[in-house]
């Protein structure tokens, strides 16, 4: 990034969860280039196994052969461009957790912006590449691929709440107020038989409340899933980063 943290104050990228070291593609035709990439990596005490692809079609065949956790993409690839090889990584269905990050010169910093608009997770500037920039792109990107995932969760949950409330709507709603309806109307016969006995009509009055109670449980989630039918899903927009 433009703006460079201190290698002290900041956070190690360390192994995965289950021990082994994270995965990382580096995309770049200049072989010196990649290898300027991977010893910043190590110099920063980045823990990464690296593979490398110096075209897309050597991209797409290491992407076919493994999962990776990082991507880094350099824009100029000759005929092509690291926009195409971004649409292909985020096309790819084994690669759905990788995290790609985009590597330009200084001066096309439009293609920085593009890149985060299509779903790259940050940005390196090549003539300011250094451990610390490295460092705090990383850092970055993961902490945004965390919230995305969160927010893509919490999604998968709103639609599961809506289908349930739509399911209610259409089959258990119309049951359960024909039940309590049948109730209240046998809770009224009682009543005119047991006008004489105080513990079955304080037994009966409680009946009442209860059903009174489910009568307005039911019509707040009728009206929830008339709603949700009405307007979809509300949306959970991811954050806008700044470009």
């Amino acid at each position: 990034m433009t703006s460079v943290a201190t290698q002290d104050h900041a956070p190690t990228i360390a192994p995965g969860a289950d021990g082994a070291m994270l995965r990382a593609l580096v995309l770049d035709d200049n072989p010196i280039d990649r290898k300027r990439l991977r010893r910043l990596c190590t110099k920063a005490g980045l823990h990464l196994d690296f593979s490398e692809a110096g075209s897309l079609a050597e991209m797409r065949a290491r992407m076919d052969d493994d999962a990776f956790d990082i991507v880094f993409i350099d824009y100029h690839l000759g005929m092509e461009t690291g926009l195409d090889a971004l649409r292909m990584l985020l096309a790819h269905e084994d690669q759905s957790q990788a995290i790609p990050i985009m590597v330009t010169s200084f001066a096309r910093h439009d293609i920085a912006v593009e890149a985060m608009r299509e779903g790259c997770a940050d940005y390196l500037i090549k003539e300011e590449l250094g451990v610390g920039a490295l460092r705090k792109s990383l850092s970055s990107a993961f902490e945004r691929r965390i919230l995305l995932t969160a927010l893509g969760e919490a999604k998968v949950m709103q639609g599961n709440l809506r289908k349930a409330m739509l399911r209610f709507r259409n089959s258990c709603g119309p049951e359960m107020r024909g039940i309590i309806g049948h109730v209240l109307k046998s809770t009224r016969d009682l009543r005119k038989r047991a006008a004489d006995d105080p513990d079955m009509l304080s037994s009966l009055t409680a009946l009442e409340r209860g059903c009174g109670d489910l009568t307005v449980l039911f019509d707040d989630l009728m009206t929830v899933a008339e709603d949700l039918e009405k307007s979809g899903t509300a949306r959970l927009e991811a954050p806008r980063w700044p470009q």
